[in-house]
């Protein structure tokens, strides 16, 4: 019994370090590599008579992750519906609802690939094209579906995290800048201004990374601008926030933030801001006329506990919606 014993425990030995390697390549953007490692972690875990529900549930997040980077939604869609099956129902909140965070971020991305606006079915309606138009009202409908079982996800992965807060605060921010986005998707101006304004006031707590911090003020400014048509509000968040972020966070980073800071800037008519703002931007070896970086919010789990994602789930490829809660997996009032 001993010799089965070490054998079993082996095995899950061999799964938690092939995870770990696994999310060491994904964070290095290198996913299919990373990919490889989670498969033969789920393949050691077989072994085992009764795998760690908990381990068993990250490792499948943890693929899903390396899928939505490949662009593989199918597949990344079916590895989190499995991680939540497989996953404990008490005992890691977060880490669950990260999960169900990962997939609302998954069914966002499937609606804004499948779906088309009311304008363009206007237009197409309009000018005649009959057949294109059918094809677009079908892709809104599948749209509108995934955007229904986003919601239901993001619901599910916010009723987890309000059980825990304060822990784990960073992670609802994410979550919360990954629902502005489906908000954005529906045109819903009104919960897109309940959560910016909900997601500027978490950034204040001393648990957020500045990069979500500033990610979060960002996201803030630039629908007082672009959607309230109230630049001078913008500026006057901005202004006041950046200072203290922008230190700690990577110029890049800090390049889009300040690129929405101008356009509020210019449209106040601050000449004076305008000139400051692009002389700061220059500095950091941006383009004033660049657009602003986002990318999906997605979150990564090591050991069925919910970890800190860092910088790279925001490239716009990754998860984060803009992409960890996901992706913010991936990664996003």
């Amino acid at each position: 019994m001993a010799e089965i014993y070490r054998s079993v425990n082996a095995a899950g030995s061999v799964a938690a370090a092939e995870n770990e390697r696994g999310e060491m390549l994904r964070r290095a953007g290198r996913p299919g590599e990373a990919a490889g490692h989670f498969e033969r972690a789920l393949e050691s875990l077989g072994a085992v008579t009764e795998p760690d529900p908990g381990t068993h549930s990250a490792i499948l997040n943890n693929l899903a992750l390396t899928a939505y980077q490949q662009g593989d939604l199918g597949r990344a869609r079916r590895c989190l519906v499995r991680s939540l099956q497989v996953g404990p129902l008490v005992g890691d909140p977060v880490g669950r609802a990260i999960t169900y965070d990962n997939l609302g971020v998954v069914e966002v991305e499937l609606a804004r690939q499948s779906g088309a606006s009311e304008v363009e079915l206007a237009r197409r309606s309009r000018a005649g094209e009959v057949e294109l138009a059918r094809r677009a009202g079908a892709g809104a409908a599948r749209a509108a579906v995934h955007l229904s079982e986003a919601e239901g996800c993001f619901a599910a992965a916010e009723r987890l995290f309000r059980s825990v807060l304060p822990e784990a605060v960073d992670d609802y921010l994410r979550s919360v800048l990954n629902r502005v986005d489906a908000a954005e998707i529906q045109g819903d101006t009104e919960r897109m201004d309940r959560l910016t304004r909900h997601a500027a006031e978490l950034a204040t707590h001393r648990a957020i990374a500045p990069e979500n911090a500033l990610e979060a003020v960002t996201m803030r400014g630039t629908f007082l601008h672009r959607h309230r048509g109230r630049p001078r509000r913008a500026v006057e968040l901005m202004t006041a926030r950046l200072p203290a972020l922008l230190p700690d966070c990577p110029p890049e980073r800090n390049a889009s933030a300040l690129v929405v800071l101008l356009a509020a800037a210019g449209a106040t008519g601050d000449p004076a801001l305008v000139q400051d703002v692009t002389a700061r931007i220059a500095e950091l070896g941006g383009d004033p006329a660049a657009t602003p970086v986002s990318g999906r919010r997605a979150g990564a789990r090591a050991d069925g506990r919910a970890r800190d994602m860092a910088a790279e789930e925001r490239d716009p490829d990754e998860w984060s919606g803009r992409g960890k809660s996901a992706a913010k997996t991936a990664g996003r009032g």
